[in-house]
């Protein structure tokens, strides 16, 4: 459906399909989206680095 609207670009690569959002035609839900997901990242970056921290030797989260 996302293609289909034109809200999405797909590209495929033998078996493959890789789909991008396609900016323009999001319009202003680009930038809601973009937020959107820049806080998740950033929240799955803090987990992982700190999953990191505990796992190394005598490593603290601290």
């Amino acid at each position: 459906m996302l293609r289909e609207s034109g809200l999405v670009t797909l590209r495929q690569d033998g078996k493959k399909r890789f789909y991008r959002a396609d900016r323009e035609a999001l319009g202003p839900l680009a930038a809601y989206l973009q937020s959107m997901w820049a806080t998740r990242l950033d929240t799955l970056a803090e987990l992982a680095e700190a999953a990191e921290r505990a796992q190394r030797p005598g490593g603290t989260d601290s």
